[in-house]
């Protein structure tokens, strides 16, 4: 863990010295958020550690009046304001943690939490999380079908994987030289969008100082290897399906989006979709707006996919994200998005595939 924290200090967040950092996770880390602690002090920084579990995160809905859910955000204004590095550690351990909370409330506190979301993007807090969704818990293994072993040694070969830049430098490349992309797979997936002068997010696990790309936030997930582009607002059409989409505990089958003018325009599933549409039908403005495209390429990540888990950084995957977009360049601002992943789909670009049958080319 040692090794993991000077890592993350280090070669992912690169601290310098004087900057001061927020580090957050569970207490179930509490060892590991020390260790970074530790490690951006002697890197010259100064370090603060916040902590939360599942059980508060619930227990803010069941205990918290409702009223309070509107509240403006002032603390979370101020340590933005005052820290210039986030390091973040996954607390979550439980897929339907929010089962049954109504949807009213999350619009609520996501629309209150507005100004502390722009305050981020504007002030350009630099983001490192280890954990990505893939934080080995017995609860992820059993989803994915696999042992929890198989699932840390795939979680900590991910983390040190020395190929993902190469390849997120390679995508980048590639969208920089087309306009039209578009994206196919064998179940009803037919889905088109302009590129063209699009800024791209990569995250390849590193942080570098200086000027970031206009509109996408300096932030980075590890296991890194997650390239996400927005499109040409307006010009997505076509149709998207997912197998499979895990929604607070519950697996929606067949998940079925429609997409015209940049727009879903009908939403329908084989099964499940309840839970996802009722909060769907309460967000606000730009619920709607086909949000960006998230294409994984790590090699050293062996996981299954569309099992309902989203395996981001799994080599040749492909997630698909409705709602905002604001944090890597688009311009929908949304209290509202979701995402859902698919494996085996291809990506062509002006013709020409950069993902065959999920294969990266």
């Amino acid at each position: 863990m040692k090794e993991v924290a000077r890592a993350l200090v280090t070669a992912s967040a690169n601290i310098r010295e004087g900057e001061r950092v927020l580090i957050f996770g569970s207490p179930r880390d509490m060892e590991l958020l020390g260790d970074i602690a530790i490690e951006v002090m002697k890197a010259g920084g100064q370090a603060l550690i916040s902590v939360w579990t599942d059980t508060l995160g619930r227990r803010s809905f069941d205990e918290v009046p409702e009223r309070y859910d509107s509240l403006a955000p002032a603390l979370n204004i101020g340590l933005i304001n005052t820290f210039d590095t986030q390091i973040a550690v996954d607390i979550g351990e439980s897929e339907d943690l929010f089962a049954g909370v109504p949807p009213s409330r999350f619009v609520a506190r996501n629309a209150a939490a507005a100004p502390a979301t722009e305050a981020f993007r504007n002030r350009g807090v630099r983001l490192v999380s280890l954990g990505n969704g893939l934080y080995p818990t017995p609860t992820l293994a059993r989803r994915l079908g696999v042992s929890i072993t198989e699932l840390e040694a795939n979680f900590w070969r991910g983390v040190g994987s020395t190929t993902v830049q190469a390849n997120g430098e390679k995508l980048r490349q590639a969208f920089a030289a087309g306009t039209t992309v578009s994206i196919t797979h064998p179940n009803g997936t037919n889905l088109t969008f302009q590129a063209k002068g699009r800024p791209v997010a990569i995250s390849d696990g590193t942080l570098k100082h200086g000027p970031a790309t206009p509109g996408v936030a300096p932030l980075t997930w590890l296991p890194a290897g997650e390239f996400q582009i927005a499109p040409v607002p307006g010009t997505a059409e076509g149709k998207i399906v997912v197998d499979r989409l895990l929604w607070n505990g519950v697996t929606i089958t067949g998940l079925t989006l429609d997409v015209s003018k940049g727009k879903v325009v009908q939403m329908s599933a084989s099964s499940n979709l309840q839970g996802l549409k009722q909060r769907y039908d309460a967000a606000g403005p730009g619920k709607d707006v086909f949000a960006s495209i998230d294409i994984g390429f790590n090699p050293d990540i062996s996981l299954p996919l569309n099992t309902g888990a989203i395996v981001w950084m799994s080599a040749g995957a492909v997630a698909f994200f409705v709602g905002d977009n604001t944090l890597i360049g688009g311009e929908n601002h949304s209290e509202f998005s979701f995402s859902a992943q698919q494996g085996g789909t291809t990506v062509r670009i002006d013709g020409k595939p950069i993902i065959l049958n999920g294969r990266l080319q």
